[in-house]
């Protein structure tokens, strides 16, 4: 995998140092991780029912929060600043403190989706890619063929996948904070062991 722990840091230490703190106490920090398992859970539903690129848009929405949820937790400021300015508000940006380096060091993910692919979306992350993927599975587009139509835009199997990428990047950034969170993580487990069977 390539080795991006430099630009992580380097995202970690922008987002850390500008901006509000995100959970203030346990409550709010276990408040933020139940709405980020709801996302996972609906995403859930939503692929389960055929609503692919839907369940893509949520998966990705997760990884996002997590991020939020994850970095935010250790601000220090008492200072607001402007959304534009805030890199916990950049969609990208958020993919790229998610998807950290210790994501790709468990097993589990590269057992369900495969090595190969892992590395290709936690590249496809830290390059920005996942913000293509997160407007397909919304919007209706156009492009030389015609129409393109987000469950024709975003595959199944590639939304399996972000979901699957979700529950790891909840589990490995805020898993074990709180019991709560303990908790919270048994029932993401029991969602990845359910989509990664469905190969």
């Amino acid at each position: 995998m390539n080795d991006f722990s430099k630009d992580w840091w380097a995202s970690v230490e922008a987002a850390t140092t500008v901006g509000q703190r995100l959970a203030n106490s346990v409550e709010e920090f276990n408040a933020a991780c139940e709405h980020i398992v709801r996302l996972l859970t609906d995403a859930s539903i939503l692929l389960e029912a055929g609503s692919h690129a839907t369940a893509a848009f949520l998966a990705i929405t997760a990884i996002e929060e997590t991020a939020k949820v994850h970095i935010g937790t250790y601000r220090r400021s008492t200072t607001p600043v402007a959304r534009r300015k805030d890199p916990l508000f950049g969609h990208s940006e958020k993919h790229k403190l998610a998807l950290g380096p210790t994501v790709a060091m468990g097993s589990r993910l590269q057992a369900a989706i495969g090595e190969g692919r892992m590395r290709e979306i936690m590249a496809l992350g830290q390059a920005g890619g996942l913000v293509k993927i997160r407007e397909a599975a919304l919007y209706v587009a156009q492009d030389a063929g015609g129409l393109v139509t987000p469950n024709s835009a975003v595959s199944v199997d590639t939304s399996r996948e972000l979901l699957l990428l979700a529950i790891e990047a909840f589990d490995d950034g805020l898993v074990g904070y709180t019991n709560r969170s303990l908790e919270l993580g048994e029932a993401t487990d029991a969602l990845f062991v359910k989509w990664a069977e469905r190969k």
